[in-house]
């Protein structure tokens, strides 16, 4: 006799969502430990991209085993272009971080989905939900207010820089998107290995401390890996400007973080787009995962 039975699962989408999650939570500590390691702009470029060369080869070489080089060699052109997009990413932020207040950094980077829709709309013809749209007006509305105290001061390239970080971010995340038959997490690798690049090219002082050492093997060894492969699957499952909106959770995590251990206080209008943001991407992801836990029927 056959009789059904109810099984919860989530959807690609809601996997991807809360991949996103996953993956913001686990950078949130990004901003402190930069401002704790203390390096310059270049010390630091360098070796964020050197670390993640290695414990992304490692993961990837354990998931791979055999076929590792294949798949390193299966990126193909839009490898090259993710690998160009996160050494932009990384570039980009850490100039903007190290110009500006961490709290306009990140609450800048909710450009980013914005930046997405617009992609998505022009080359994925991918259209947005309504949800959607209203969250990224909201993250606009929180841009503008953080952006206020910003303008005709001397952090205003810092601004600039981040909204750079939210475009390349953008890009990456449409690029993904579009070419999500294709494992582009081994990008990262040569991505990182871009960034050094660039980083040793203008010859920076790579003395650092024990302390140092630490701050930037805790981002490059973990921080980075878990946070950029989760966003570059997470397009795959779900739309890229929904994986995006998530990530602007760090607009609020990170400043957390360096309130509380540095005391670095946001100024008000700060406060008031990061409360703005944080409710409605808290919202935002909250529906999503409901919504798309969906119960399937299965026969036994």
């Amino acid at each position: 006799m056959n009789k059904s039975r109810r099984v919860e699962g989530l959807s690609d989408r809601g996997k991807g969502i809360a991949m996103s999650l996953g993956g913001v939570v686990v950078l949130s500590p990004d901003s402190l430990l930069i401002r704790l390691a203390g390096l310059d702009d270049y010390a630091l470029i360098f070796y964020r991209g050197l670390f993640p060369i290695f414990s992304i080869s490692l993961l990837l070489a354990l998931y791979y085993r055999r076929q590792f080089v294949g798949a390193l060699l299966c990126i193909g052109w839009a490898g090259v272009f993710n690998a160009l997009f996160f050494a932009a990413i990384n570039i980009s932020f850490i100039s903007a971080i190290q110009r500006t207040s961490v709290a306009n950094t990140l609450l800048l980077l909710s450009a980013a989905p914005v930046f997405a829709a617009i992609l998505s709309l022009i080359i994925l013809r991918e259209g947005q939900r309504a949800s959607t749209w209203l969250i990224i007006a909201l993250a606009l509305s929180s841009v503008f207010i953080i952006g206020w105290g910003s303008y005709g001061s001397g952090s205003l390239l810092g601004d600039l820089f981040a909204l750079c970080c939210a475009l390349a971010t953008a890009g990456s995340a449409i690029l993904i998107r579009y070419k999500k038959d294709i494992d582009l997490v081994p990008s990262v690798i040569l991505g990182s290995f871009f960034t050094s690049c660039f980083a040793l090219a203008q010859a920076p002082e790579l003395t650092i401390s024990p302390l140092q050492l630490v701050c930037v093997a805790i981002i490059g060894l973990l921080l980075i890996p878990v946070a950029f492969i989760s966003l570059t699957i997470a397009p795959r499952l779900a739309n890229s400007a929904e994986v995006q909106l998530v990530y602007l959770l760090e607009s609020i995590l990170g400043p957390l973080w360096v309130w509380l251990v540095i005391r670095e206080t946001p100024p008000l209008n700060t406060i008031i787009g990061g409360s703005m943001l944080l409710l409605s991407v808290a919202w935002f992801a909250h529906h999503t995962i409901k919504q798309e836990s969906k119960p399937a029927t299965a026969d036994c």
